[in-house]
């Protein structure tokens, strides 16, 4: 892969403006949960790596062309290869780690670091990280946090991740979000099935269409 595929992930990323974290437990049936998503109209799925069968599942889902496919919770130059070899996309880490926007910048996969403070965020930016994933943005202070960020830094691409719910996209596309990463209970609340998911799915995908 090359540079024009990184490009081509960005831009499929940024037109759907929502990433959904797949953070599941073992016996959850992935790919079913990864179906009820899209069909919920959220096609940006980052299967983490400490979902069991992550990597498996990436696989499968990677050849549907409809869906733009990765994986989080990337920590290491050989957790990137290895979601290279699977055809995954993409790479969130909730860490900047330079190895590993190197070794996904190698291998043709958009990498998307982890940031919490404004000297961290520039650095990974500085680095070549065209999208800055800032974590866990509920905690830093949710879209409040973001606005303040936005003021001396006003042009890098800021994702917030465990933070941004249905009901908080527009507060933090408003405070100069360029894409959201969303899951947790919004989507896997204990005893989820595949229509909570869909349904929720759903939910998110009207209310970012609504700011379009």
């Amino acid at each position: 892969m090359s540079d024009s595929s990184i490009q081509k992930t960005l831009d499929r990323i940024l037109d759907a403006g929502v990433i959904v974290a797949v953070r599941i437990g073992p016996g959850a049936p992935v790919l079913d949960i990864c179906e009820a998503l899209a069909a919920g109209g959220l096609s940006v799925l980052e299967l983490t790596l400490t979902t069991p069968g992550a990597l498996d599942a990436i696989a499968m889902l990677s050849t549907d062309e409809d869906l733009v496919v990765g994986a989080g919770t990337v920590l290491s130059r050989e957790d990137v290869r290895n979601v290279a070899e699977v055809g995954g996309r993409f790479t969130f880490s909730p860490v900047f780690d330079p190895d590993v926007l190197d070794e996904a910048k190698e291998h043709g996969l958009l990498a998307v670091p982890g940031t919490s403070t404004p000297t961290e965020i520039l650095k990974a930016h500085r680095y070549g990280a065209r999208l800055v994933k800032v974590f866990p943005a509920g905690p830093l202070g949710g879209p409040a946090y973001l606005r303040v960020i936005r003021g001396p830094l006003p042009n890098i691409p800021l994702v917030p991740t465990s933070g941004p719910t249905a009901d908080s996209l527009a507060d933090y596309v408003g405070a100069g979000a360029v894409a959201v990463g969303v899951g947790g209970v919004e989507l896997f609340a204990e005893g989820f099935t595949v229509s909570t998911v869909k349904a929720a799915a759903r939910r998110i995908r009207q209310a970012m269409d609504a700011l379009k």
